[in-house]
């Protein structure tokens, strides 16, 4: 996923920005208008992209349940295939993986590092722990800073650049916040290694709780394919038992993530800025392929839906 040369050809890259619903305002090539703007603007036609892209694309793990192979694959053809041709979901090194390979053909100078999820994302309580590598973190410079991008992590995922600044901190869903802090880990023997941490809140009242850390160390395909086999293949990994699927809300005029569809269990819960609602309690299998069509976008094959039959998973 770190190729020097370009991934994708002109005609995907003009898939994916009509998948991500990219307006065009000149009714041309909106590749030709994104490219203009990343000359003048570079640091907000990154913003616009990630915000399009989550969006647009679905966070979840459907390959590991609604397929008959129960695998994921990182191969830059493949996750096109998925995310774009399909319009499929996506865990953290898939819809990442396919942001990274853009932002490359874009002209970007990104590269892509590893991270770690804080236990306190499952729990609510920070005990200063991290897991083992499993999640995939962007860093892009532009100019002098380099800024985090993510949008492979659910419902807890950043929703701009955030600057590798420590200390910075921007709106994500109002009323929640998220910033990247400088430091060491608890369970570092050496406390002069630091890393940086990405942290979020509800609301300002609200504590930091950690979510991310991460180096500026670059990662190669080799690692990611190593953390994708764990983290979607080991029996304890959440993600093969159970089913989630996110995606963000925009405001209507596209400049402002305002809240969030979440599929996990049997409910589909909407949350706009602090207000939830449960929008379906889904009862058996059928419910929920039909939601996923409905909610997010995402249609099936009959042996995907099949696939799920006698998981752990599955909706009885």
């Amino acid at each position: 996923m770190s190729s020097p040369h370009p991934i994708y050809t002109e005609a995907q890259l003009e898939k994916y920005l009509q998948r991500i619903n990219h307006p065009s305002h000149n009714h041309g090539s909106s590749l030709e208008e994104v490219r203009e703007k990343i000359q003048t603007d570079a640091l907000g036609t990154l913003a616009e992209l990630q915000r399009l892209h989550l969006a647009a694309i679905p966070w979840g793990n459907s390959g590991l349940h609604y397929s008959n192979h129960h695998t994921i694959s990182l191969d830059p053809e493949m996750i096109f295939q998925k995310m774009v041709e399909r319009r499929l979901d996506g865990y953290c090194m898939e819809t990442t993986g396919l942001l990274f390979n853009v932002l490359l053909c874009l002209g970007y100078r990104v590269y892509a590092t590893g991270g770690r999820v804080s236990r306190a994302v499952a729990t609510g309580v920070d005990d200063g722990q991290f897991k083992s590598f499993g999640h995939m973190v962007l860093i892009v410079a532009i100019g002098d800073l380099k800024y985090m991008v993510d949008v492979g992590f659910g419902a807890n995922c950043a929703t701009a650049p955030l600057p590798l600044q420590d200390g910075a901190t921007a709106t994500r869903i109002a009323p929640s916040d998220m910033r990247l802090v400088r430091q060491s880990l608890t369970a570092s023997f050496d406390k002069e290694q630091k890393v940086w941490v990405y942290q979020s809140r509800h609301n300002p009242e609200s504590n930091w709780l950690p979510c991310i850390c991460f180096s500026e160390v670059e990662f190669l395909p080799q690692d990611f394919e190593l953390m994708n086999f764990g983290t979607s293949q080991q029996r304890t990994s959440w993600f093969t038992q159970t089913f989630v699927c996110t995606r963000m809300i925009l405001d209507p005029s596209g400049q402002e993530v305002i809240g969030q569809d979440v599929m996990v269990g049997k409910q589909i819960k909407r949350r706009i800025h602090s207000n939830t609602e449960i929008l379906e309690e889904l009862q058996n299998e059928e419910d929920r392929v039909r939601a996923l069509a409905l909610h997010f976008d995402m249609h099936l094959r009959q042996e995907e839906i099949l696939g799920i039959r006698g998981l752990s998973s599955e909706l009885k």
